[in-house]
């Protein structure tokens, strides 16, 4: 999820366990939260790479579970207005629902580093929904400007909250049942909400994809060659990405440079993330260094229009 989204899980996180429920015990909780996103910062040799690696060792929950004891002590030293179990508890906390909550995206995301390294993607939330950010938001502000806790007739919006937010997820991963076809496919919600879904299904000659809404009505379906088999010309990085992704990839060949194409984010003719990874030379394949290939994003396809 995006950084906000997670700084604000963190920080109602540390207000509903912390004995002091003040703005800097939100702030910490929240600041918690958004460690495991530092991995950005590590440098990869290539933009496939680095794409792939993301939410790795930083959102393991057996790492994460392993750092929290530490990082609580660290603040037990300096707060020590709090005792050192909550402290513990506000840092497990923050740090694992972190990884859990990444792995609702369809992106994928390492969980169980390092006993497996499959890339979890339920894919039942988009990675900025309002929804459900909203009122974790709401409640970390108001602590903020008013350095009380909301109340509500006497009921902690907190934990209002945080109730809302995940009955919200459990709503997108029924309605991702409900919506997703037999075969290899996957249905993953527009941008901003849990309305509108996009539905991708790969089969042998094609992959095809079409928008539809929870009541089941469909719109702007379109289809493209299947040219995975084209992943012998260069093994080793299509082997790693559709590992990655779950075999939710396609390749195009585009004025003599094969491209590799996420099929899962974006839309099947504009994906979000795309790759060259092969070029022609003298009429022979040669493998190159995997980089970003920069392509125009249908914003309107995005959202079945």
């Amino acid at each position: 999820m995006d950084s906000i989204t997670q700084f604000s899980l963190g920080a109602v996180i540390g207000i509903a366990i912390s004995p002091k429920k003040t703005p800097k015990v939100a702030i910490i909780s929240g600041l918690l939260a958004s460690l495991p996103d530092l991995d950005v910062l590590i440098n990869y040799s290539n933009n496939l790479d680095s794409t792939i690696n993301h939410r790795g060792f930083s959102h393991s929950l057996f790492f994460l579970t392993l750092v929290s004891p530490l990082l609580a002590l660290i603040l037990f030293k300096f707060f020590n207005y709090i005792d050192y179990f909550r402290w513990w508890l506000i840092t497990f906390l923050a740090l694992t629902t972190h990884a859990i909550l990444d792995s609702f995206t369809i992106y994928g995301t390492s969980l169980f580093l390092p006993f497996s390294d499959e890339k979890i993607m339920i894919g039942s939330v988009f990675i900025i929904d309002p929804i459900y950010t909203l009122p974790l938001l709401a409640s970390f502000l108001y602590l903020v400007v008013r350095k009380k806790p909301w109340l509500i007739q006497g009921k902690s919006f907190n934990t209002m909250a945080l109730a809302f937010s995940h009955i919200y997820l459990l709503f997108g991963v029924i309605v991702q049942q409900m919506l997703t076809p037999a075969g290899y496919a996957f249905a993953t919600p527009t941008p901003f909400n849990t309305y509108l879904w996009r539905v991708v299904k790969v089969e042998d000659s094609n992959i095809s994809e079409y928008f539809v809404d929870i009541f089941g009505n469909q719109k702007t379906a379109i289809s493209v060659k299947n040219q995975q088999s084209l992943g012998e010309i260069n093994l080793e990085s299509v082997s790693k990405y559709a590992k990655f992704s779950s075999n939710f990839y396609n390749l195009e060949v585009d004025d003599n440079r094969l491209i590799l194409q996420d099929l899962r984010m974006g839309n099947i003719k504009n994906p979000m993330f795309s790759f060259v990874i092969a070029e022609k030379i003298d009429n022979q394949w040669k493998q190159v260094e995997p980089y970003r290939h920069t392509i125009k994003v249908d914003v309107g396809a995005m959202f079945g229009g």
